[in-house]
C-alpha cells in the first residue's frame, strides 16, 4: 500500500476539500484525485462521497482512518529510529504557530538543548490549522495552536493566553489617553491576523480592506514605527518594544479585547510519552505555568 496515498488520504479526510488538501501537500489537485483513486482501486471499496470538489468520508473510509493513521506513523517511527541510532535517544517534532514560537519558545531552546543532548528536536512552523492536520497525519509529536482540536484520541489543553492590544509608533500620541472600539475602523490599521473573526467581524465591515495585511503578525511591527499605523498584538509579542518605548499600547475605552488562546495538542497514544512529558514539564517551568502534564500527571 503506498504511503504517499494514505498521507493524502488521511490529508483529505482531515478537511474535507480536494483544492485545500493539495495546497497543503503542495501537489495538484488532479495527483489527488488520482492517489484517492488508487487507493479505493486497490481496497476495492469507495472512500469518499464527492460533491464540488468536497469530500465526506463513507463507511469503509472511516474505518481506514484509524489503520491509516498508524501504517503511516509506523512508517515515521521506523525512519526516526534508523535514523537516531547511535546518536540520539529519541527524536521530538515541535509544530507551533508563529507568535508562540517567537514569544516563548526561541529564547529558551537553548536551555533544552543544553539540559537534554541526547533528544533531536525538530521545530515546524506554521498557522493552526496546517498544525492541526499535521497532528493529525503524524507528521508531529506535539502542536502548539491558537485554535483548540477536540477530538477523543489527542489531548488538547490550553496552555496559556495572552492579553490583545492596540499599538502604535510611540511619536504617534493622538489617541494616546484612549480611543472607543468604534472610532477604530476609521484608523490606518494594518492587518496582523490574531483578532478572532468574530471580533473582527465586530469591528470592521465585512471584507475590509487594509493598506497592509501580513499573515504572519510579529512581521508587521516595523511598520508600526513609521507613520500614524496601528494593530492589534498580543503583549509578549512586543513586550520588548513595549519596554523600550518604541511602541505603545492605545487603551480601548469601555471595551476589552478577548485574549489571545494558546493550545498545546498531543495524541493520547504517541510512542515518546517520556520524551513529550519532559518538554512539557520544562516548557510550563519556563513559562511558571503549574498544570499538570494530562500524560502522566506530573507537574
Amino acid at each position: 500500500m503506498n504511503i504517499e496515498y494514505l498521507k493524502t488520504f488521511l490529508a483529505l479526510a482531515s478537511n474535507g476539500n480536494f483544492t485545500k488538501t493539495a495546497q497543503n501537500l503542495f501537489i495538484s489537485q488532479s495527483t489527488v484525485s488520482i492517489r484517492i483513486k488508487e487507493l479505493e482501486k486497490e481496497i476495492g471499496k469507495k472512500l469518499f462521497e464527492r460533491n464540488h470538489g468536497t469530500a465526506v468520508l463513507t463507511l469503509p473510509g472511516k474505518a481506514l482512518v484509524e489503520y491509516a493513521e498508524k501504517i503511516v506513523g509506523l512508517e515515521a517511527n521506523a525512519i526516526e529510529q534508523a535514523s537516531l541510532a547511535g546518536t540520539f535517544s529519541e527524536r521530538l517534532i515541535v509544530g507551533t504557530v508563529y507568535y508562540f514560537y517567537d514569544s516563548f519558545i526561541a529564547d529558551n531552546l537553548e536551555d533544552h538543548l543544553e539540559r537534554h543532548p541526547d533528544i533531536a528536536i525538530r521545530i515546524v512552523l506554521g498557522h493552526s490549522m496546517k498544525i492541526i492536520q499535521s497532528i493529525g497525519t503524524g507528521d508531529l509529536d506535539i502542536g502548539f495552536t491558537h485554535h483548540p482540536y477536540n477530538h477523543p484520541g489527542y489531548y488538547c489543553q490550553l496552555f496559556n493566553v495572552d492579553e490583545m492590544l492596540l499599538v502604535t509608533g510611540a511619536h504617534n500620541n493622538q489617541y494616546i489617553n484612549g480611543i472607543s472600539i468604534w472610532e477604530v475602523k476609521n484608523l490606518p490599521i494594518l492587518y496582523s491576523s490574531f483578532l478572532d473573526h468574530a471580533t473582527e467581524n465586530w469591528i470592521f465591515p465585512r471584507q475590509h480592506l487594509f493598506s497592509l495585511d501580513i499573515d504572519v503578525g510579529g512581521k508587521i511591527v516595523p511598520f508600526l514605527k513609521k507613520g500614524d499605523r496601528y494593530t492589534f498584538l498580543p503583549k509578549k509579542l512586543v513586550e520588548k518594544e513595549l519596554q523600550e518605548g518604541t511602541l505603545i499600547n492605545i487603551p480601548l475605552i469601555g471595551n476589552q479585547l478577548p485574549p489571545l488562546e494558546n493550545y498545546i495538542i498531543y495524541k493520547r497514544d504517541n510512542e515518546k510519552h517520556a520524551t513529550i512529558c519532559h518538554w512539557i514539564k520544562w516548557l510550563r517551568n519556563i513559562l511558571q505555568n503549574p498544570e499538570p502534564c494530562p500524560l502522566c500527571g506530573a507537574e
